[in-house]
């Protein structure tokens, strides 16, 4: 992920976390105040209806009143204004007042008139109030009146809820003794109320367990407010619910988004201005410095960077690296002074090795040549010949010293044609030496040019170089005709390190004899045809932990650690060949493999490991 990316990320986590944090402190703090704000709201219009219905209340009480504290209506209860019903009890008359009943008690509780009317359909219908001629004592509108005034309250009718207004019937002047009680109701037009107050509201039937204090309810979108209103018994009679839009909430909630929306529009222009200024102060000199490294790791020249001058971190950061990209150029070429005198003095080392390898086989065969011209009997055929030259010597002697010289000139034709060999293999031997300097030689003068090789006669070279061991056998299964691709004279010498090797390892174990086998088998590589040439022996076996390490240079087995220069050598002609030799070993004391791989002559092993 790119940097700019990276920041732009971080930038929008930081905006998102905020939002986040901001939108949780609004819900917290600004939220409450809109539903504190909607509540109050709620609660006010539920009151305009309570007090509708109060101002109902009174209204009814103020009529029964005047018309309770009336000579007429005492005098009516008296029986004795025979007009009053037809002046006063009418539907036109209580329509004027607003009312729908007309009710009077007598002391004793009798119902001594109850009409009443319906307005509220197109033909006006008679009603009554009360579903009985006699109310008990313990009624309500029985209970009696200490000082004149009025009283009110609700009442449940077959037409609605009914508020009723009673009074005390006395006279003008409010003197008595009562003559009964007069009562006005008027029937709740719940429309009329809605349009008064401007609230949606509902008069539902209160039970028996309804609260007797205010409750508000939020719902989706309205908040609903509950009051119970009780009868004239005192008891629960109806509930009022008020319902009131949740108009104020929502807008909070629309404030609250839009304030998120503001807020993340502002991020975001945050976060464009920031990746712009970015760009400009560090991203596009923080990329060209990479596009100026891309470039050192292709071609491999570390040229300085052009300043920018700008007097901040990364021009500090230029000029450092353009101070370390001298200091590395000057120390890359005195590497390079080092490495070749390196490279010369290991390629030395590895000449000397292979040809030390080479002339040790020289010198055992020497060393014997030597000792059979020192034999014993070659001293005697000397001394005999002496003597036969004798003329004083008995015949029988001369005949016996004479056989003695036969068998001796036939040993030594013998032995002629065994010093013959030796001196063939000698001679083969110095000249391997010196292809070996002459390969040397090539080498210092330009790149090798691969060859087929035959690997049967290159085997039967190498093997020479361990012929004089006393105990090791050498057997060698390569197919006739099998030709690898590489350079014959760096081969022979791998192969003969690797016979070598083997020998010491077998040398090692203390036994005095052991087995070399050379095999080799066609693998594939990569789609390229390869032979894989195996040198297994039956010596000291390698560490599974040493198999990578044996090739290292300096790496030796040997206790006076006089080699580690041959496995090393090998490894890198074989490399140069563009194959590879490793090593397998079921583990110490098991014996070893090494396996060398080249490619076959029609083929050239690519991208080996």
């Amino acid at each position: 992920m790119r940097i700019v990316s990276k920041i732009n990320l971080a930038l929008g986590a930081v905006v998102g976390v905020s939002a986040l944090l901001n939108l949780a402190a609004l819900e917290l703090t600004v939220m409450p105040s809109f539903l504190d704000l909607e509540g109050e709201v709620a609660s006010r219009n539920q009151s305009r209806v309570l007090q509708a219905l109060q101002s109902q209340e009174a209204q009814v009480s103020a009529s029964a009143r005047d018309y309770a504290f009336w000579d007429d209506s005492y005098a009516f209860m008296a029986g004795e204004k025979a007009d009053y019903l037809a002046k006063n009890v009418n539907a036109d008359s209580i329509k004027a007042l607003s009312l729908n009943y007309f009710l009077t008690l007598d002391t004793t509780g009798k119902v001594i008139l109850d009409d009443g009317y319906d307005f509220s359909e197109e033909e006006t219908e008679g009603v009554k109030l009360l579903p009985s001629e006699t109310l008990p004592a313990r009624h309500p509108l029985r209970v009696p009146f200490r000082e004149p005034g009025s009283r009110s309250g609700f009442i449940r009718t077959d037409r609605g809820i009914v508020a009723v207004g009673y009074a005390p019937i006395l006279t003008s002047e409010r003197t008595g003794p009562a003559a009964g009680t007069l009562l006005f109701g008027r029937i709740l037009d719940t429309a009329a109320l809605r349009d008064q107050t401007k609230v949606d509201f509902e008069l539902l039937p209160a039970g028996t367990d309804a609260a007797t204090t205010e409750e508000i309810i939020r719902n989706g979108d309205v908040i609903e407010v509950r009051s119970t209103v009780t009868g004239l018994d005192g008891a629960p009679l109806l509930t009022v619910v008020s319902k009131t839009g949740r108009s104020i909430s929502a807008a909070g909630r629309q404030a609250v988004w839009a304030a998120m929306a503001l807020l993340i529009l502002g991020g975001f222009l945050l976060i464009a201005t920031l990746g712009l200024a970015l760009r400009h102060i560090a991203i596009g000199r923080v990329e060209a410095i990479r596009d100026h490294l891309r470039q050192v790791g292709m071609t491999g020249h570390l040229e300085p960077i052009a300043e920018d001058k700008r007097d901040d971190e990364l021009s500090e950061t230029i000029s450092s690296f353009n101070a370390m990209a001298i200091q590395l150029a000057d120390l890359r070429d005195r590497l390079r002074e080092r490495d070749y005198r390196h490279g010369a003095a290991d390629q030395a080392a590895g000449i000397l090795h292979n040809v030390r390898n080479a002339i040790s086989p020289i010198g055992a065969i020497s060393w014997d040549l030597a000792r059979r011209e020192e034999a014993p009997w070659k001293r005697n055929l000397e001394t005999a010949l002496e003597q036969v030259a004798d003329p004083a010597l008995p015949p029988e002697r001369i005949a016996k010293l004479q056989q003695f010289v036969a068998m001796s000139t036939a040993k030594l034709l013998d032995e002629a044609k065994e010093r013959r060999a030796d001196l063939e293999t000698l001679a083969s031997m110095v000249r391997h030496v010196d292809e070996i300097l002459k390969e040397a030689d090539g080498m210092s003068q330009g790149e090798r040019v691969a060859e087929p090789i035959d690997l049967a006669s290159s085997v039967g070279k190498a093997a020479r170089l361990i012929g004089g061991k006393a105990g090791i056998v050498v057997t060698a299964d390569v197919e006739a005709g099998a030709v690898l691709l590489g350079h014959r004279i760096a081969l022979e010498q791998v192969l003969g390190n690797l016979l070598v090797n083997a020998a010491e390892a077998i040398e090692a174990t203390g036994r005095g004899h052991g087995r070399i086998e050379i095999t080799a088998a066609e693998i594939d590589v990569g789609g390229v045809a390869c032979l894989d040439v195996t040198l297994r022996d039956d010596g000291e076996g390698i560490d599974p932990d040493r198999l990578e390490t044996i090739f290292e240079k300096g790496f030796s087995t040997r206790r006076d650690r006089s080699g580690g220069t041959g496995l090393h050598w090998s490894a890198n002609a074989v490399n140069a060949m563009n194959g590879r030799l490793f090593a397998t070993s079921p583990g110490v004391g098991c014996g070893a493999a090494l396996h060398l791989v080249l490619p076959r002559a029609q083929a050239r092993l690519k991208d080996a490991a």
